[in-house]
């Protein structure tokens, strides 16, 4: 499990970008990916995240939402 903070989040079509703790590109996602659909109300700008890179597509997050811990 990554970590990142959100970049951009709008909730309305519900996509967003999270930027990786460990460096790189932009990672992009919408709300299929987050893990909960109460994420989608959630999410703010700024906030801190988990979530996967997609194995299919680097620049992609899957399993989005904030830590559990």
């Amino acid at each position: 499990m990554s970590t990142g903070k959100i970049q951009e989040w709008n909730p309305g079509p519900g996509s967003g970008k999270i930027k990786n703790d460990e460096g790189g590109a932009q990672l992009e996602f919408d709300s299929n990916d987050l893990r909960t659909p109460a994420e989608r109300g959630a999410l703010r700008r700024g906030d801190k995240v988990e979530f996967q890179v997609d194995t299919e597509d680097r620049n992609h997050a899957v399993d989005v939402g904030k830590p559990m811990f």
